[in-house]
């Protein structure tokens, strides 16, 4: 039997039925060239799929689609829409897609002219995404129904992972015409209510924004060694950063660093720098540096500098400087006050990674002027609004539960075994 199996695989020619892997990931593949080449014929434009209500529409004629084609049209390629190999082949196409889009940033109008025509900078929004898609949800569509009709338990771990991936795809997809991402620049007291997306269209929002607070946390700065005529830092190999705070006494090269003082908040004077809360303040530290080997010592403050004052450095010889690295922040935040009305307002702090949700909206703490650092009086906020994300969590949740459903069925049939032995 083994031996006639290969024989008749062997005398199947190229594109004749039943499609085997080549077949497969040729038509995956060709799909995928398909959409690149029409959108870069479109100048990477990309692809505006239909809101809501019609993409639901949409998805319900789909549905009904599947069951009658499948039930009414006994054709070959309608089973091996069904098959293994185009499941594969569609999911590897477009798993390959999205691993690019983690590669390649995506809107943002710097990169390669033909990575952007092509739809590389925007792949959510592009014609191969599309393409490749819609490709999957019509062989899943198929998957499902073939499993399906007629419905068993011992089917229902297959039906729940292939229709969650459906959901999650269709969500991903058709859903994404009905997600908005905006921004709103937020100034200290004023009240703001316009949001702007990535191509500068301007939204009118249900509700209106005002900033009460911006802060920002931060690191203590470090010091290193810095090249005089390159202006870069040099760190070698193994080396590390000093810490104001914690390193009194390091080495650079063959300088032994002393921080004899550091003043968190600082500003110069004619004395040297002293403490102050002053807008423009900046970290400064005074050391003294020997070298080990001439015994040469070298002395002074050195800044990172701020908008308002400029950097300082202290000068070992004609090659070599110590300077201070800008402090990185460490988190910040906005208290913002959301007025519904004149009269109806609700305060909330937005923190990175720590959205609230207002109207259907997550409010997202994005960016700050970082010119003025933890002086800044503007805050950058994204607003967020996808309806279509409960449906991906359901499809998410039933691809879980049929993952545990099989993890189930399994244990029963090996406890079944065990007492049938």
């Amino acid at each position: 039997m083994e031996q006639r199996r290969k024989s008749i695989s062997q005398k199947r020619r190229f594109w004749q039925f039943p499609w085997g892997y080549k077949e497969s990931f040729l038509i995956s593949f060709g799909i995928l060239i398909s959409g690149f080449i029409i959108e870069y014929i479109s100048d990477g434009k990309g692809i505006s799929l239909p809101g809501w209500p019609v993409n639901l529409i949409f998805i319900i004629f789909f549905i009904v689609y599947f069951v009658f084609v499948y039930k009414y049209l006994k054709h070959p390629i309608v089973k091996w829409f069904s098959s293994p190999q185009a499941a594969i082949s569609s999911i590897s196409v477009l798993t390959f897609l999205i691993l690019l889009m983690g590669f390649i940033p995506q809107e943002n109008q710097n990169v390669m002219t033909f990575i952007r025509k092509i739809g590389l900078s925007h792949v959510t929004h592009s014609l191969p995404y599309f393409l490749c898609s819609f490709y999957l949800l019509i062989i899943l569509g198929f998957t499902i129904v073939r499993k399906f009709l007629p419905f068993t338990i011992k089917n229902f771990a297959f039906f729940l992972n292939h229709a969650g991936l459906w959901i999650v795809v269709v969500a991903a997809s058709l859903g994404s015409a009905d997600l908005w991402k905006l921004n709103m620049q937020l100034i200290e007291n004023k009240t703001n209510f316009v949001a702007y997306d990535t191509r500068g269209n301007s939204f009118k929002m249900p509700f209106a924004l005002k900033l009460l607070n911006f802060s920002i946390e931060e690191y203590p700065p470090n010091i290193a060694l810095m090249d005089n005529k390159t202006g870069t830092l040099v760190i070698k190999k193994g080396d590390k950063l000093i810490d104001v705070t914690k390193d009194k006494i390091s080495m650079i090269g063959n300088w032994e660093i002393v921080i004899d003082k550091y003043i968190e908040s600082a500003i110069k004077d004619s004395a040297g720098y002293n403490t102050t809360s002053h807008v423009g303040a900046v970290p400064a530290v005074y050391l003294i540096a020997q070298n080990t080997q001439t015994k040469k010592v070298k002395d002074g403050w050195i800044t990172c500098g701020s908008f308002l004052m400029t950097p300082e450095f202290l000068m070992l010889n004609d090659e070599y400087s110590v300077a201070m690295t800008i402090p990185q922040s460490e988190k910040f935040s906005s208290e913002i006050r959301v007025f519904y009305s004149i009269e109806d307002f609700t305060d909330i702090v937005v923190e990175v990674n720590k959205p609230k949700k207002v109207h259907g909206w997550n409010i997202y703490q994005s960016g700050y002027n970082e010119k003025m650092g933890k002086w800044s009086n503007m805050s950058i906020v994204e607003l967020v609004r996808d309806p279509w994300l409960p449906v991906v969590y359901t499809g998410i949740f039933m691809m879980l539960a049929g993952a545990l459903y099989l993890i189930w069925m399994g244990r029963w049939e090996r406890t079944k075994d065990k007492r049938q032995k």
